[in-house]
């Protein structure tokens, strides 16, 4: 019976890996990982924010059928999830790091585990699991500046090293944060202590007392901003030798007007100022010299979860499972990281957030191949419970098994769809059809909004040719497809019960 191990980051570009092309990535454990497996080079998630993408994730169905369509919400109950499901069958199943499958600010009366007020209230004292299929887990909640306040991470970190608590705060840091970018410095945590390096630990001390057939799901919350590495991993790259993002002039002009805003840092607190899903920022207030610094310092961040991967397939492979275990590699979303003239993410659905790496390697997966088709998070469940010959014939599941693709068979799938769901602006709400060549998104609340991008002649998604009439029957075509396919569904969702 195969294992597996699935590793996954916060907000990772998918052109972020040195397997992928990036000359400036530090990314050694990953590329070997792609070189013996299959990349999967069109792979994108249905949601580009963190709890959509990460509910598709374990139970393949779009956020709008599992009901968490934003972050601040948690899924349907009864849900079949894929830990679940291996584990009925017989695998032992964990989780280490950041899940976000629950209200990570929700209210200590909804007794969620993943909820830093469960933690305030004491009930996570010698809590473990069961959770969401897991039969045991170790958290890590939300991202460097909540990583003290709930979790088991948190807890150890109390327990055995109090005086590092505030070290992830800016105002500890050891240089920064940026006066034109307040959200990039470097973190004064040492890096032995650091929640990557506890999360490595973690998965490797399962590892060391699993018994095979096991599902291990561990998972960084970087490079998720604020840009925040310790050190030595802060001084990995220069930042004078960062390129700059590509962008057009005036192209936030042919988006909807809120793609222009910039907002500032969100701070992670129920009671601040709400501002949309996923803290779109515009960059023109940022200096070219402030942009290149957080290039640099998100390419530390990757080095370092490629250094905490390592480690976790260093103990996979010494302690003789690796032979028997398929190993998966991917993010819950991207990053604008100054593409487009953007930070962070938002409502417009472009390939810098939607677009995410997928990696696959072990038993049953071709060595050192790519494949070019449209897959999807929604595949990821269908999948693994292919190549663990458990049946997923009973599920009533959006996305398909990616076992054909890995045979060579030609691929079935012509267009995937994608959803954002706002939080606080109705009319941001969006749905899209995204072919091989093209991506068309409606606002159904703003019959003026829209954007199609002809990915043969603007790969990067810089001219929104939406009212260009040069395109109107095949925008026609695609808006009569979308509309017929995939309905906009913009009051989907469990009940909101917090702000994250």
């Amino acid at each position: 019976m195969v294992n597996f191990v699935i590793l996954c980051t916060d907000q990772q570009r998918a052109d972020s890996l040195g397997c992928a092309g990036n000359r400036e990535a530090r990314t050694p454990n990953l590329d070997a990982l792609a070189a013996r497996g299959t990349r999967f080079t069109r792979h994108y998630t249905p949601n580009q924010i963190c709890c959509p993408s990460r509910g598709t994730m374990i139970t393949g169905l779009y956020p709008r059928h599992h009901g968490m369509t934003t972050n601040g919400r948690t899924l349907h109950g009864g849900l079949a999830t894929l830990p679940g499901v291996l584990g009925r069958a017989g695998w032992d199943t964990h989780a280490v790091g950041k899940l976000h499958l629950q209200p990570i600010m929700a209210g200590v009366e909804h007794r969620m585990p993943e909820s830093v007020p469960f933690w305030q209230a004491g009930h996570g004292r010698d809590w473990h699991g069961p959770y969401f299929g897991y039969r045991t887990v170790d958290f890590m909640i939300g991202e460097s500046l909540l990583a003290t306040e709930g979790g088991h991470y948190a807890e150890w970190l109390r327990n055995e090293h109090p005086e590092i608590v505030p070290l992830y705060q800016p105002d500890t840091a050891l240089d920064g944060p940026l006066p034109d970018l307040d959200e990039a410095w470097v973190c004064a945590v040492p890096a032995e202590l650091h929640y990557n390096t506890w999360i490595a630990e973690r998965a490797v001390a399962f590892l060391e007392r699993a018994r095979p057939p096991f599902l291990l799901f561990v998972s960084s919350p970087d490079p998720h901003h604020p840009f925040s590495p310790p050190r030595p991993w802060a001084d990995c790259f220069d930042p004078a030798l960062m390129p700059l993002p590509d962008s057009a002039p005036g192209e936030l002009e042919k988006l909807a007007p809120f793609a222009a805003e910039r907002p500032g840092l969100e701070w992670i607190d129920n009671t601040a100022p709400a501002v949309e899903q996923g803290g779109m920022a515009a960059t023109a207030t940022v200096s070219d010299e402030s942009l290149r610094h957080a290039i640099a310092l998100t390419r530390g961040m990757e080095a370092m979860i490629d250094d905490a991967f390592g480690k976790v397939l260093g103990a996979l492979e010494g302690l003789g499972h690796a032979p028997d275990t398929v190993v998966v590699f991917t993010s819950d979303h991207g990053e604008f990281l100054g593409r487009h003239g953007l930070l962070h993410k938002g409502p417009p659905p472009f390939g810098d957030l939607n677009r995410v790496s997928m990696v696959m390697a072990g038993p049953g997966v071709p060595k050192g191949e790519w494949r070019d088709a449209l897959t999807s998070h929604l595949d990821l469940m269908p999948t693994l419970l292919d190549l663990a010959g458990v049946g997923s014939g009973e599920l009533a599941l959006d996305g398909q098994t990616l076992r054909p693709l890995l045979d060579g068979s030609a691929p079935r799938r012509e267009a995937l769809h994608l959803e954002y769901h706002p939080r606080i602006q109705a009319e941001a709400y969006n749905h899209s059809i995204q072919t091989a060549t093209r991506r068309l998104t409606l606002y159904p609340a703003e019959p003026d909004w829209g954007e199609l991008f002809d990915l043969e002649r603007d790969p990067g998604e810089h001219d929104n040719v939406f009212l260009d009439a040069r395109y109107r029957a095949e925008r026609d075509r695609l808006i009569e497809r979308l509309t017929s396919e995939f309905p906009a569904s913009p009051g989907a969702g469990t009940t909101l019960l917090a702000k994250w």
